[in-house]
């Protein structure tokens, strides 16, 4: 009878937790099918260790991101998600050597409203509006 009653138990137990193994699979599976995923590129300008050659390097530039990765100091200076616009970026900081940094971007927020202003830095050539246009996504990507 006990040993019965031990068998019972068991298949229970084991029956209950493939029950809920299988309800946080598929919530699990739900959660992870919801998050957007899109790469972007990351024009940068320089990776140092030393904050003092950022400090120069940044006096000529009106808008850029400093990201500190590791023990580098990032410049970033552009961020799109349009090959296109990549080259336009590139001659307009061709005094400088531009390294193209690609990242995985989940916020969707900044990925809708960075559509918007690679439509305007497609439809543009001048290099006014272009820094503005940088400036602005540069100033978003600060928010997330």
């Amino acid at each position: 009878m006990v040993k019965l009653m031990n068998k019972k138990i068991i298949m229970i137990c084991i029956t209950l937790g493939s029950i809920f193994a299988f309800i946080l699979y598929f919530l699990y599976k739900k959660n992870y099918e919801e998050i957007i995923i899109e790469r972007v590129y990351m024009l940068q300008i320089g990776a140092y260790e030393n904050y003092d050659n950022v400090v120069k390097i940044t006096k000529n530039l009106d808008n850029y991101l400093i990201k500190k990765e590791d023990k580098y100091y990032k410049i970033i200076i552009g961020i799109t998600k349009n090959t296109e616009n990549l080259e336009k970026l590139k001659e307009i900081y061709k005094d400088y050597n531009i390294y193209i940094k690609e990242e995985d971007i989940t916020d969707e927020d900044f990925l809708n409203v960075l559509v918007k202003f690679d439509y305007l830095l497609n439809e543009t050539n001048d290099e006014k509006i272009i820094k503005a246009i940088l400036k602005e996504v540069i100033n978003k990507y600060k928010e997330i």
